[in-house]
């Protein structure tokens, strides 16, 4: 009965350790993802800078804008003026996943006017948490 016990115990021990080494980081991530989320919906480019690499790749087709690398502070720019002319009504994330050190999502972009834009968001690991590398317009 003793060892039944003690191999319960370590059973219940290793789960409980599994269960806190997945949720590790699960917090933040979800909270970058709300941070963000609230960003396109406020249309708040400064905001959503915040989250960006200091270099990153952004695409806007409405907008024939195409840059494979982009300062911070460019993209920024390029996003409020972008927020002005399409001012955001609502912003719904399609689809998130993970992968090694990489988080990406899809989603939905609405505007007051009624126009849609498909968005794609590529996110890498760095020394401060998750921050967006690549950003993604298609207008439909």
């Amino acid at each position: 009965m003793r060892i039944f016990k003690k191999q319960v115990g370590t059973l219940l021990m290793g789960a409980i350790a599994l269960c806190s080494f997945i949720s590790v980081g699960s917090p933040s991530d979800v909270e970058i993802a709300e941070k963000i989320k609230g960003s396109f919906k406020s249309g708040n480019a400064h905001s959503l800078a915040d989250h960006f690499e200091k270099s990153l790749e952004l695409v806007i087709d409405a907008e024939r804008v195409d840059f494979r690398r982009v300062r911070d502070g460019q993209a920024e720019l390029i996003l409020k003026t972008f927020f002005k002319k399409y001012p955001p009504k609502d912003f719904r994330y399609g689809f998130q996943g993970t992968a090694s050190k990489v988080r990406y999502c899809t989603a939905t972009y609405q505007t007051l006017s009624g126009s849609k834009f498909q968005v794609y968001i590529l996110m890498r690991v760095t020394n401060n948490g998750y921050l967006i590398n690549t950003l993604h317009f298609k207008k439909e």
